[in-house]
């Protein structure tokens, strides 16, 4: 009996790291307008392209570019919360299947973003 809840208990926290591996999320001590400009150029910076931006709910979706064609790659839905004091940025995979192949493409444009921000 022991086994069997020892594995439910294993089983739920490896989900639970997956989910939470999902997302990454910073918080900017800068205007989210201001935050905003900066979020939509380093999509630039990480050579990913712009396919859906909706600012007046301060979020939009880039997707990475494929070896074989640029009109190809994973998405990624990027959000905007705060308001003229501090803005929160979360990056997520629109796939959650995919999120462990876009880990490292998050972390590239969270580490671009950051550079801008400083």
């Amino acid at each position: 009996m022991r086994h069997r809840q020892f594995v439910i208990v294993a089983t739920l926290l490896v989900l639970a790291a997956g989910v939470a591996g999902a997302a990454e999320t910073r918080t900017y001590d800068r205007p989210i307008e201001s935050t905003w400009d900066e979020a939509v150029k380093a999509v630039r910076d990480v050579d990913f392209v712009l396919v859906d931006s909706r600012r007046s709910e301060h979020r939009f979706t880039m997707r990475t570019k494929a070896w074989h064609s640029h009109k190809k790659g994973r998405s990624m839905e990027v959000e905007l919360s705060g308001d003229h004091l501090s803005a929160t940025v979360t990056v997520r995979a629109t796939d959650l299947d995919k999120s462990a192949k876009l880990a490292k493409a998050i972390a590239g444009y969270m580490a671009a973003l950051d550079k801008r921000m400083d």
